[in-house]
């Protein structure tokens, strides 16, 4: 079904689907100590079917699990699952605020996979502008000592990397298919890889921080994070299926004040001056090759 393109819809879904991430970011945040990231992605994938089903029998019926590109959409699940255990791995290991920034290095990891993939050719001033966004991230990192946490670095700019991709795969989807048929089958595949990798963990490998169990958890933050989750994944799909990937690019950049604020408010993070000029640093490469990329396609 071709969706009639329209920004400003397309940019308004896309701040809601952002507010609600960091709303879920904050809860796994709060969560993390005292319950493992993979149960907490697991009650996340598992509690928002009920709604998101209920949803697709009454808009399409039978029709509910049908998807016209099976390809396009293992895809998009696995950029999509990969993508949000990084995201939960880095905001449980260190600044909401931290995290939002690296993770918005989307667009330098996109231009170097388009060289390495796709072979295409980056020019002179694209290739700054990576570099000069990889400059701004060693900026905001260093000094790297004892006490820096550098695992959850590597989890935001790998977050980074398949989020990038599961954007690119989700507005090719909303070309041809319905937005809740594919929500489910992501759902569904990330509750059951979930609870394999506990399973797995708790089994076989032993970690102790793993588990199964249903006991004495506090069912009011998992059921609150399922239903977040429903919304979040509905207004994402649908920004994407009413503006073009490129035109709700620079929107993206919104996450980075939105979670700067959730940190200091909720977590008292501080903001120090060296992280602002990095952040500067990184939006500012990120937005000129968005810019040069348009350009270039409409060439």
């Amino acid at each position: 079904m071709v969706v009639k393109q329209n920004l400003p819809v397309g940019v308004i879904y896309l701040i809601i689907e952002l507010i609600l991430s960091f709303v879920i970011a904050s809860i796994v945040k709060i969560l993390e100590p005292n319950i493992p990231v993979f149960q907490i992605l697991f009650y996340r994938y598992l509690l928002s079917l009920p709604l998101l089903t209920v949803y697709g029998f009454f808009k399409h019926g039978l029709k509910i699990f049908y998807v016209n590109n099976v390809r396009l959409l293992i895809l998009r699940i696995v950029c999509g699952f990969l993508g949000l255990v990084m995201w939960f791995l880095a905001v449980a290991t260190i600044d909401i605020s931290l995290a939002t920034v690296l993770f918005n290095t989307m667009s330098l990891f996109i231009t170097i996979l388009s060289v390495i993939i796709a072979r295409e050719i980056v020019g002179l001033r694209r290739s700054i502008a990576v570099i000069t966004g990889f400059l701004g991230v060693v900026f905001i990192i260093s000094p790297i000592n004892a006490s820096f946490n550098f695992s959850g670095v590597i989890f935001a700019l790998l977050g980074a990397v398949f989020s990038g991709m599961m954007f690119v795969f989700i507005r090719m989807l909303g070309k041809t298919n319905e937005t809740i048929p594919t929500a489910i089958w992501y759902n569904s595949f990330g509750a059951i890889v979930s609870l394999f990798i506990l399973f797995i963990g708790e089994n076989y490998l032993k970690i102790s921080n793993t588990s199964v169990e249903f006991r004495d958890l506090p069912w009011d933050y998992l059921l609150g994070l399922g239903l977040l989750a429903s919304f979040q994944q509905f207004f994402l799909a649908e920004s994407h299926r009413y503006a073009d990937a490129s035109a709700l690019a620079p929107f993206h950049y919104l996450a980075i004040p939105i979670g700067i604020a959730f940190g200091v408010v909720l977590f008292n993070e501080n903001i120090t001056v060296k992280f602002v000029i990095g952040t500067v640093i990184i939006v500012a490469s990120n937005y000129y090759i968005l810019i040069r990329e348009k350009r270039h396609l409409e060439n």
